[in-house]
């Protein structure tokens, strides 16, 4: 497992950025790969294999902050989940 955190200057209100291409997230959301892994759109690259992305609101200043933790596999991923006691019995299926 491997945990990394982020942090995007510059973000508009609207995701976007002011100094470089591409858009995140701006009301704050928890995202989790697909149960195959990666995004779930048919053979998309940008985000292969099992994570979780945590990611804050916007700052009023512009900054949007969070984490990814990358995991190895799906039963890293389910473990993880399961010994935190998070309820995830359909989280797969």
């Amino acid at each position: 497992m491997i945990v990394k955190k982020f942090r995007h200057e510059n973000t508009r209100p609207d995701g976007t950025f002011t100094d470089k291409s591409g858009a995140v997230e701006v009301q704050g959301s928890i995202t989790m790969s697909a149960e195959n892994g990666g995004c779930s759109l048919e053979h998309c690259t940008c985000s292969e294999g099992h994570w979780i992305c945590i990611s804050a609101p916007r700052t009023p200043d512009g900054v949007v902050e969070g984490m990814t933790v990358y995991f190895d596999n799906q039963a890293e991923m389910q473990y993880f989940f399961d010994n935190r006691g998070l309820r995830t019995s359909n989280l797969f299926n």
